[in-house]
């Protein structure tokens, strides 16, 4: 066996008890792509190794040994592991990446005690921060919180810590942001209405977007500031290189905050106020695309503020492709040639034989990268990075105790919700019983059919070629509405051998063109061009 496997295993062991793994949703994937096939099915078991509801074990465990606050045998609440496999804890940047995939898997009731967690631990003695790692059991995790007060008896709950003001603790600012923009997206794929009712969720959304921004916006440009290195407030999530001031990461990442809040306001029938927030975004995306990211001489995007106050062209990780990811870019020429700076930049992946500077070292920086690429229908690349990613999964990852790269949590969660969300091109609306799909398959799928998929209160069977889709609704109260698109201008779409006019929209860019259809309870449906 090897060596860092069992290693990771070991960790397992010592953080938690086992039981017999069961999961609530069975979701599956068929395909001719045998290899992405059986890693679907690897991910999907993989992943919900990590589900920790309940189970009991270790808090505040690191690669230290035991940290403040440690303790052997505490009840974990519904809760995912998100971050090093060798850290008794979930993150908030890796929370937010994997809660798409956490859904497929069936832990809406994780996803949502962890986003309640830690919007609970949002609060004004931290400027409107969260806690940015926390124990399975809600508990501040103490390796990023380093110094609460009476550290010699500090037993580790947060009833029992009281920040002071300038505490050094982990902060990254795109992660305030990511929060509410992943709340939205869980109601977009569950219709729970706690996501709008529940007042500690409500508090961390409106102060995010109101006080978090104008408590770190010393310049009054609307963006809040990096104050240097993660424990005095980072401005990236790239964490090693530059610290600037501000970064385009969170300038994306609010940009998509405002956007969620202005859907959770309209949610409340708040229509003015959701008014202000779409107005606010607007002028957010504005500014970066005239000034703010424009450089003279060149038509790339600066990534960043510096801390000498220049603008900063070069490649530097997250701070470049949550630009394009976060969909704050204009699509168009511009646009292309930034991603294409991107690929450029990342070469082939570390470890090939064409990486180059900008590779990154660690495999879950790649894990954004399909998340970049296929929302403007650039497939060939998408793909390319969820391959590179397979390929990778079982080498070592470079932080020796993770072990391998397959064991890092992010790596099968977000293979799944690429599958679902990348390669499927699906997007819930489950309040509205809506479902809608986009092909995008690379030449070496031919098809993919995904079964027992979950949207709200709806089981649907959805298969898949770049000219086909099939949508079965297996169950639910209601009709599903399904809004069928095919990249391209097709003047008509069969639907059932029926020829059907179809509409055409944008999306990000490039024309596609798209039918409705209503299903019932046990009906299927088959559109093709």
């Amino acid at each position: 066996m090897n060596k860092l496997i069992t290693l990771s295993n070991f960790f397992l062991l010592v953080f938690c008890t086992l039981p017999i793994i069961s999961w609530s949703q069975n979701i599956s994937l068929k395909s001719d792509n045998k290899e992405l096939e059986e890693t679907f099915h690897w991910a999907v078991q993989k992943a919900n190794t990590w589900k920790m509801t309940g189970k009991s074990g270790e808090i505040n465990r690191h690669e230290g040994g035991e940290g403040l606050g440690y303790a052997q045998e505490v009840a974990y609440q519904p809760s995912y592991w998100a971050g090093y496999a060798h850290r008794s804890a979930y993150y908030i940047r890796d929370f937010a990446h994997q809660i798409d995939g956490a859904h497929l898997l069936g832990m809406d009731e994780e996803n949502y005690a962890m986003m309640e967690k830690f919007a609970e631990h949002t609060t004004p003695d931290k400027k409107w921060y969260s806690w940015w790692a926390l124990n399975f059991d809600g508990s501040v995790f103490t390796l990023d919180a380093p110094n609460p007060p009476d550290t010699e008896t500090y037993p580790g709950y947060p009833a029992e810590f009281a920040n002071k003001q300038g505490e050094s603790f982990v902060r990254e600012i795109p992660a305030m942001f990511e929060l509410v923009e992943k709340a939205w997206k869980s109601y977009l794929w569950t219709g729970d209405r706690r996501y709008i009712e529940n007042n500690k969720l409500w508090n961390m959304y409106e102060k995010v977007v109101t006080d978090f921004v104008s408590l770190h916006d010393s310049d009054g440009n609307g963006i809040p500031e990096g104050q240097g290195n993660i424990f005095e407030g980072s401005a990236t999530y790239n964490e090693a290189d530059i610290h600037p001031v501000e970064a385009g990461d969170a300038i994306g990442s609010q940009y998509q905050a405002y956007l969620a809040y202005a859907s959770f306001l309209s949610e409340r029938n708040l229509t003015l106020q959701a008014k202000e927030q779409l107005k606010k975004a607007a002028t957010l995306k504005n500014y970066f695309n005239s000034k703010w990211s424009v450089i003279d001489g060149t038509d790339l995007y600066s990534c960043a503020i510096t801390s000498s106050q220049e603008k900063y062209p070069f490649f530097n990780k997250e701070t470049s492709w949550f630009i394009p990811m976060k969909l704050i870019t204009e699509p168009g020429e511009r646009n292309d040639k930034y991603l294409d700076f991107i690929s450029e930049q990342l070469g082939d992946g570390v470890g090939t034989a064409n990486s180059k500077k900008g590779s990154p070292a660690n495999i879950e920086a790649y894990t954004y990268l399909p998340d970049t690429y296929f929302p403007y229908g650039k497939v060939d690349e998408a793909w390319k990075w969820m391959k590179y990613i397979i390929d990778q999964k079982e080498k070592a990852h470079v932080v020796i105790k993770q072990g391998e790269n397959g064991d890092y949590p992010e790596v099968p969660f977000t293979l799944v919700s690429q599958v679902v969300e990348g390669l499927m091109g699906i997007e819930p609306d489950a309040a509205n019983h809506t479902i809608s799909t986009i092909p995008r398959l690379p030449e070496e799928i031919g098809f993919l059919e995904l079964t027992d998929l979950k949207i709200g209160e709806h089981t649907i069977t959805v298969r898949q070629s770049n000219k086909k889709t099939e949508i079965t609704n297996l169950s639910g109260d209601a009709p599903l509405v399904c809004k069928i698109r095919f990249y391209g201008t097709h003047k008509v779409i069969s639907v059932n051998d029926q020829k059907t006019k179809a509409s055409t929209a944008v999306l990000n860019g490039k024309i596609y063109s798209f039918i409705r259809v209503e299903l019932k309870p046990g009906e299927k449906v088959i559109a093709s061009i």
